[in-house]
């Protein structure tokens, strides 16, 4: 995981050097308000946090292809209530997202977009209502694979806001798969959920 860090690392500044070949490279950064579906938990109470940097070109006046590299945590955490802590109780999981999307320019401003992120997991930790990590579960995949769909907004020269809703389209779950009403399905499924609001600076 370690050489996968350093490898984006790497490919960051690629991107930024690519910038003079009619590419145009940028840093973004933002939070992530994230859920996990299949996990008895709701409500997207977990903030995780995003950074990296992107890489677009632009076809014609209206089409914009772009590329992100980001570290990005999500997960999951029950809301407490007043008569009980579920503070403890949550999941935290940090990957390198690779972002590929396709954005249709609306306005001078405002760019639609939609895509694709293979997702590389890097670390994770569970936690129970009583803050003891499970003895037992179903581990993590290495890899997953979420779709998107988003929108930026761009302010002066250089600076954009941009919001975009992410979801697996695999469960991010290892385990066997079963014959379930008619269908394969994965046993105790689970998919990540989450909202990415990030400002990015394009150079």
């Amino acid at each position: 995981m370690k050489k996968l860090f350093l490898f984006s690392i790497l490919m960051v500044f690629a991107l930024v050097g690519l910038q003079a070949q009619n590419f145009k490279a940028g840093l973004l950064a933002g939070a992530v308000p994230s859920q996990v579906d299949g996990d008895n938990m709701s409500g997207f109470n977990k903030i995780g946090w995003t950074a990296g940097a992107y890489l677009s070109l632009e076809q014609g006046k209206n089409i914009v292809w772009q590329i992100d590299i980001a570290y990005t945590t999500k997960g999951s955490r029950q809301k407490s209530s007043k008569d009980y802590d579920y503070s403890r109780s949550n999941i935290s999981a940090s990957y390198i997202d690779f972002v590929f999307s396709c954005g249709y320019r609306l306005t001078d401003n405002i760019v639609l977009k939609a895509g694709l992120t293979p997702s590389v997991l890097i670390s994770h930790k569970e936690e129970n209502s009583y803050g003891y990590e499970p003895s037992e579960g179903i581990g993590f995949t290495p890899l997953n694979l979420l779709c998107m769909a988003g929108a930026s907004y761009s302010f002066g020269e250089h600076w954009a806001v941009n919001a975009a809703y992410n979801y697996s389209l695999l469960s991010f779950r290892s385990g066997k798969l079963y014959f379930i009403n008619f269908d394969f399905k994965r046993v105790n499924a689970q998919f990540h959920n989450y909202i990415t609001l990030s400002v990015s600076y394009q150079f």
